[in-house]
This record gives C-alpha cells, structure tokens and sequence, in this order.
C-alpha cells in the first residue's frame, strides 16, 4: 500500500473511531491520526508501559542509521517528529552489513543511533568499541534476555523461529516439536523449504552450533540436504511463506512473523521445544560511542520502549513486543506457547563458523 493512501485510511480510522485516537494511543494533540495498523489496532486493550507523556521530550537534531526499513517504521518515526516540534531525526535506510560497514570506515560516525533488525549486528559494533552503555533507566524498561547484559544494545521486538506449514497438509499435533526430527522423519522428504541466505537462518544455525554443537549441526545440515532434499527459497522468508501458504511444499523453517502476509492462506505455524528451531532474536537499537548527543540518543531508544510505540509494532510488524503490559494481536500465538531456549544472544555474533560450515556442506 503505498505512503499516501496509508495515511489517508489512518485519517479515515481516526475520524471514526474517537476512542481509539484517545490518549490510550498517545496521539497528542494531532487526534486525526491512529498510530500504528487500524485494521488490527481497534479493539484492542489498552497497552500497558511507560506513555511517551512520562517520559522526557525530544529534542535536537539526531541521525538514525536504521537496517529497519521505512515501511516498517517510518510511520513511527514520521509521530516522533509530529510530537515534539524541535526533534528533526535524520534516517539513513539501508541494508545492515552496508551500515555497519559505512560506521566502521567513518573515521567518526556522524550517526547517533543504530537501529539493528537483529542483534548479530549491535553485538559486532559492541565488540568493535562503537556503541555506549544505555542509562540503566532504559535498560529497566524491558527484562532479561531482550537486552545486552552489558547494556549495550536493548531490544524493541522479538521474533521467534517457528516451523510453518501447509494447513491442509499436516495437523500441528503431529508434527515434531524436536528441530532434528525433521531431518529424520521420512513424512517431510521433498516437501521442506529453507532459507540459507538470510541472517535469520544462519543465527538459527548459528545458534544450533552453540546449543548442541558443531558435529551435531553438521549432521542436520547434512540430513536436511541428502536425506530430506530440502529446497531452497527463491525469495527468503516472505517467498517461503507463500510457497507454504500456496501448497508448493508442506514445511518452512522461517519467523513467526511472515504470518502477517498470509493471515487468510493455508499457512500455520507449529514450535519445537528448547532447542535452536525454537530461539528467537531481537530488533533494537545501540547509542553509538561517536555520537554528539548521547542523551538525546538514549532518550529517543526510550521512546522506542514506549506504550505507544510497543502497540505501533504490535499491530504494524506482527512482532512481540519487548516491554510487558503489551500484548500481541490476536492473530498470532501467544507467547506461552514458545518454548525457547536459554543463551546470550551476543553469541549470534560468532557467525563465521556458520558460513563456513555452510559453506562446506555447498549450502551456501
């Protein structure tokens, strides 16, 4: 949908529905406006958390280094701006490993924030001696395993690997909740499909490496190729989604959220239990070291943290949000039926074994 017939149907939201452009949304004095998806925001109860009204006003001049496209956040960045008439947020969007490496090559970063879509990528410019520790006030709004233990980066979302697969194929109460089970079992042979290019699978392997171990990954790996004849996506997760949803293949590992395109296909998500198909991974943020306004910086990730902005990444990205008091949309599944693991997820940054195990196995 493009930017203009969006905000026209928000416009459209907020005129008919005055309760949903109260203050629960934090709207401010521009009521016209619905922060966030209306489709999916309406009905809702009200979020929990901090409002931006408690929290210090921005203000200044601050430049984003954002790997978080616009269509998934600029709207939120656009009510920042409308909110607080002397914030002017200068946004660079780009793809994570050319960010990261612009910052590295800048003798001195002119950026204040990196707003990571994974935490592989705030934990590299951590290890590189780029980023500042947030305020410990910043890192209280969100509790452990969402935020670095040295407070570093913290997250705004969390996304979970889930198993998708085709409704109309397989019923969720047989499928394995074990990850290594369905390199074994002879029911998804030529009908799995996965992602070997993208950062999320190989922070899913990345994880499998760590949680039980380099011969045992391999073996997956191995199994998934020979025995299962895997297929290969043509278009990362959102063509995998389709491809499950259409009835192409039957099984996807993939994120919870590719959910959101195919809200009324045949796709349905499925979890295993305590092992790496079951981990997840966050999208946040990191002050960096260079910045000129570092206050300013930690006070813009907090508003990140907000009620307002938690509800907008609830019902625009299909994301968990990383506060409590705020709950996802109905159409996904709650969080008691995730079963993940326990590890720092600073070690997804150890992702060269990854690519060369991959690279062995002619995965990638």
């Amino acid at each position: 949908m493009d930017a203009v017939r969006r905000r026209e149907l928000l416009v459209m939201a907020g005129a008919t529905s005055a309760a949903l452009a109260s203050g629960c949304l934090g709207v401010g004095e521009d009521e016209s406006q619905v922060l966030g998806d209306p489709e999916y925001a309406e009905g809702r109860p009200d979020p929990g958390g901090t409002p931006m009204s408690e929290m210090p006003d921005l203000s200044g001049e601050l430049t984003i280094y954002s790997a978080r496209s616009q269509p998934r956040i600029g709207e939120l960045m656009e009510y920042l701006e409308r909110q607080y008439d002397d914030l002017t947020l200068e946004i660079r969007y780009d793809d994570t490993a050319d960010l990261v490496s612009t910052i590295e090559a800048e003798a001195e970063t002119p950026a204040d924030v990196f707003y990571g879509s994974e935490t592989q990528s705030m934990t590299h410019l951590k290890e590189a001696g780029d980023t500042a520790a947030l305020p410990e006030d910043v890192l209280e709004l969100t509790p452990d395993g969402v935020r670095d233990p040295d407070g570093h980066w913290i997250g705004f979302t969390r996304r979970f690997r889930v198993v998708g697969y085709d409704e109309s194929r397989y019923d969720a109460a047989e499928l394995p909740d074990d990850v290594f089970a369905y390199a074994e079992d002879d029911r998804f042979r030529d009908d799995i499909m996965w992602a070997p290019d993208q950062g999320s699978f190989q922070a899913f392997v990345t994880a499998m490496r760590l949680l039980h171990g380099e011969d045992e990954t391999r073996t997956w790996i191995r199994n998934m190729v020979d025995r299962q004849d895997v297929a290969t996506s043509p278009g990362g997760d959102s063509a995998m989604a389709r491809a499950t949803s259409d009835g192409e293949v039957g099984i996807a590992f993939t994120n919870h959220y590719v959910l959101r395109d195919h809200p009324d296909g045949n796709l349905g998500l499925a979890f295993t239990s305590g092992d790496a198909g079951a981990m997840f991974n966050v999208t946040g943020a990191t002050v960096l070291a260079d910045g000129d306004e570092s206050e300013i910086a930690a006070n813009f990730v907090r508003h990140l943290l907000s009620a307002e902005a938690q509800e907008y990444f609830a019902t625009t990205t299909w994301e968990y949000p990383a506060i409590e008091g705020v709950d996802p949309i109905d159409e996904l599944p709650t969080t008691d039926e995730f079963e993940p693991p326990e590890f720092d997820l600073n070690e997804l940054a150890d992702l060269e074994p990854t690519l060369e195990l991959l690279r062995e196995e002619d995965v990638l």
